[in-house]
């Protein structure tokens, strides 16, 4: 479930991005591109079905990525915290300090 709110920033980061500097990226102008050729009614929207399409594409491989390098950390027992933490702990038991008199 930490893979959600991944996708999310970045796919809004690459989006607001793509807006924001209109520089054509991949996937993006081949969309705008196909948009253009079939001269369909959407040729006002072109920014923002291409700005839509890279942060999709973007969002989604930087996704993947993040989904393959926890499991493979989670499957090596590097980020297993809590495992750890637990054999090198204390009781929780307090000690009883007895006075000699």
């Amino acid at each position: 479930m930490r893979g959600g709110p991944v996708f999310l920033a970045f796919f809004l980061l690459f989006t607001i991005a793509s807006i924001a500097v209109p520089v054509p990226m991949f996937p993006g102008n081949l969309v705008a591109a196909w948009v253009l050729q079939f001269d369909l009614e959407l040729t006002a929207f072109v920014s923002y079905i291409s700005a839509l399409a890279n942060g999709l594409m973007y969002g989604f491989v930087i996704w993947l990525v993040f989904v393959l390098a926890t499991r493979k950390l989670d499957e090596s027992g590097v980020s297993d915290y809590k495992a750890g933490k637990r054999q090198g702990q204390r009781s929780r038991t307090k000690r009883v300090v007895k006075y000699r008199s």
